[in-house]
């Protein structure tokens, strides 16, 4: 498996239990749009250093590249932003309405979207081998998210479409992004895209009940900062400069199960139809991704 590949991967671990994360942050008396403004402001605070110092064999310090940047790139990397915004607004108030484990397999629901728009948008069309593995790995998410929706606990109708909501926005967000990327180097981008979605998050916060954070809420801040963002989504945006946004929405699909785990050891067993859900998921997204690697062509045409 090549190094994108397995960055990838790294990032759906870490990104798994941004929602038993985000969950508890809400229940600690911080409202969703707090937790998300913090979440991006931490995270390029972090980065900062790394920004201003020059690294070896480098003239200069990678900030000084943001200035070299086009207005193309730039309306490229507010447009990720903006998608990315929306994205934490309407996921993190979800998890306040509904169950984690619904509003997680909503939210990666996304691929539906990427796969509709990409080939279109950036010409990257689905690879015919890869496209069994993708509708079994939705068929899983669609199991998890049925029984979210059905158990006593799922809440409302509008978590359920918040968390679609979500799911849009965060297809939107990869896609604006991979193109982005490809003229962009992965550091200053991500640096950009973390100061501009936190901005943007902190003028959403008049009209989404003010600022709001306790001590307890701030430590799951950290955890979503340095583990879910910086050793989650800056893995998938390292990897977008090598692989499609449709791989990386659909390894995304692993986050259920990554939560399902979590849950376990945070003493919330799943019901036997989430087990069963995570399972064909596993199973789908390795068949999505043995065939958009090539690996099942291959084999095929050994046999030949």
């Amino acid at each position: 498996m090549s190094p994108s590949y397995l960055l990838v991967l790294l990032g759906v671990v870490m990104v798994s239990y941004s929602g038993p994360l985000v969950k508890i942050g809400l229940a600690q008396g911080a409202n969703p749009a707090t937790i998300a403004m913090m979440r991006m402001a931490l995270t390029a605070a972090i980065l900062l250093p790394m920004m201003l110092m020059k690294r070896k064999g480098q003239t200069e310090a990678p900030v000084r590249s943001l200035m070299r940047m086009t207005r193309k790139q730039w309306l490229w990397s507010v447009a990720a932003s903006v998608c990315l915004a929306l994205h934490y607004l309407t996921w993190m108030t979800s998890l306040d309405k509904t169950s984690t484990f619904a509003s997680v397999a909503l939210v990666c629901t996304q691929p539906l979207f990427v796969a509709a728009v990409s080939g279109l948008v950036l010409k990257e069309r689905m690879p015919r081998a890869a496209l069994p593995g993708a509708v079994v790995a939705v068929i899983g998410a669609l199991l998890i998210a049925a029984n979210g929706l059905g158990s006593s606990n799922a809440g409302d109708l509008p978590g359920a479409l918040l968390a679609l909501a979500g799911a849009v926005m965060m297809a939107g967000h990869w896609l604006c992004n991979r193109y982005a990327r490809r003229t962009t180097e992965a550091l200053p981008f991500m640096f950009l895209l973390y100061v501009q979605t936190a901005v943007l998050l902190a003028c959403t916060l008049p009209f989404m009940g003010g600022f709001r954070m306790t001590w307890t809420a701030l430590l799951c801040v950290a955890g979503l900062s340095v583990g879910c963002t910086l050793l989650g989504h800056s893995m998938f945006t390292l990897a977008l400069g090598k692989v499609s946004a449709t791989v990386v929405s659909f390894a995304l699909l692993g986050e259920p199960v990554g939560a399902m785990i979590w849950g376990f050891m945070m003493g919330d067993v799943p019901d036997a139809l989430v087990i069963v859900g995570g399972l064909v998921i596993v199973v789908g997204l390795a068949l999505y991704l043995m065939g958009s690697t090539g690996l099942i062509g291959r084999k095929e045409q050994v046999k030949e």
